[in-house]
């Protein structure tokens, strides 16, 4: 049973970090930034450890590839804080956390079909935009995206400036979208990427304060002026694209740069079953595990990939290490439904958050069953925000004062035939669309 509350969406302004922890419903979130997405096991041991003795026990894997600790106490942060500085994960200050939000091929180094190992760019890149002052100044969610390609391509998700690999020596600078959406601007030495996102960063912010209305996203000041004057910007740091440029996308697609097809969204890496990879990949629902999971699979790997994908990689896992993330719950099969569940924290760990969201989306997949095989994604919001998925899903329910309304190919908030349900009511009438979707009717 749910206890009805008032609950607005609210936009917080910033985005939590390690100096900048966000106070919500179950204590502080903080927001630990793991350049390129590489976390050694002894590192995660240690992480497992903070969240255990000064959190409630709970981890959040995020979409930019960063991890999530949940219910820190107010007198717990200067010891996390300290602990984490000396594992080399917090910097200078607050403004130079923030900017530091770089998103990694999380096979870099371990797929051999991949033009290029990028792990070197993107620490490169971290580490310019934390010395850089003057790109303090871009907004919290300004995001940089380094991709090298083969099976763990990041074709599918969207930032505001795109650096993917081309060959062993050039990227695809791109601008505001995923490979196929995102603006071309030409290509780029792997030497150059820092001084490219620099001048890029610089005229975002300068190109911005013309407007009227300044564009918080790459994107939107793109659909505003074009390209032009921000290639200008560049100097002689790009060149131009050759006629016809292709990019190979997990090996065996080729994406033409300048269609309009998106690849399937890896729930869990292509490849990673079939050991192609020196890992083994394993999500989670809503992509949350705990401090005894974390350390567990610790002991069982030398290091971690942490993907976009509500999923771990475990590198080089010991022969036990399969044995031990399934004793914790962990997802191994792509076929497996509840990577087809979203869903924020909810009531308990949402300030604003009136039902339990996790628990709702699980009862969703318990009811409907194989009718999930017929949908891409079902999105349980706890409030009109969406904070796991503000665009569009296949089913979409959204809380208000522990009710839910539910819509098809909808985004949270979005006007809905099916209002003021019950949790009961609305996981029918799920399993209700589900069934006419799946039989046409």
């Amino acid at each position: 049973m749910t206890t009805p509350a008032a609950n607005q969406p609210r936009r917080r302004g910033t985005c939590p970090g390690v100096l900048a922890p966000m106070q919500v419903g179950d204590g502080f979130l903080l927001r630990v930034r793991v350049p390129a997405g590489v976390l050694p096991a002894e590192h995660a041991r240690r992480i497992a450890e903070l969240a255990d003795r000064y959190g409630n026990g709970l981890i959040d894997l995020s979409h930019r590839g960063n991890l999530q600790l949940r219910g820190i106490a107010a007198d717990a942060l200067e010891p996390v804080t300290d602990a984490l500085r000396d594992m080399g994960y917090v910097f200078a200050d607050a403004a130079s956390e923030a900017v530091r939000n770089v998103l990694c091929s999380p096979t870099a180094g371990l797929d051999p079909s991949a033009p290029m190992d990028v792990r070197g760019a993107a620490r490169t890149l971290d580490a310019r935009l934390a010395a850089d002052t003057a790109l303090h100044r871009l907004p919290p969610k300004f995001g940089w995206l380094v991709c090298g390609g083969g099976i763990g391509h990041l074709a599918d998700s969207s930032t505001d400036v795109r650096f993917d690999a081309v060959d062993a020596e050039h990227f695809r600078v791109s601008l505001g979208g995923t490979l196929a959406k995102a603006a071309p601007l030409g290509l780029c030495r792997t030497d150059d990427v820092a001084d490219v996102a620099s001048a890029l960063g610089r005229a975002f912010l300068d190109l911005r304060a013309s407007l009227q209305e300044p564009p918080r996203r790459m994107a939107d000041l793109v659909a505003e002026i074009g390209t032009d004057e921000i290639i200008k910007h560049l100097s002689r740091l790009t060149s131009p694209l050759p006629p016809g440029e292709r990019i190979k996308v997990r090996g065996t697609h080729l994406m033409d740069l300048f269609g309009d097809a998106e690849p399937p969204h890896p729930n869990l890496l292509p490849g990673g079953e079939k050991g192609l990879i020196a890992g083994k990949v394993v999500a989670f629902p809503f992509g949350r595990l705990t401090s005894a999971a974390l350390a567990a699979f610790a002991a069982a790997c030398v290091e971690f990939r942490i993907t976009p994908w509500r999923a771990l990689i475990l590198v080089a896992p010991t022969t036990d290490a399969e044995r031990v993330v399934r004793a914790h719950g962990a997802i191994l099969s792509h076929a497996d439904r509840r990577l087809k569940l979203t869903a924020c924290s909810g009531m308990g760990g949402c300030d604003v958050g009136t039902t339990d969201t996790h628990a709702m989306a699980l009862a969703i997949a318990e009811r409907a069953g194989p009718l999930l095989d017929h949908v891409r994604m079902v999105h349980v919001s706890g409030c009109a925000k969406g904070c796991a998925h503000p665009a569009i899903a296949d089913v979409t329910l959204t809380a208000r004062d522990g009710v839910y309304d539910v819509a098809l190919n909808a985004k949270p908030g979005d006007a809905s035939p099916y209002t003021g349900l019950s949790p009961a009511d609305a996981v029918a009438r799920v399993a209700d669309l589900l069934t006419e979707e799946s039989t046409g009717a």
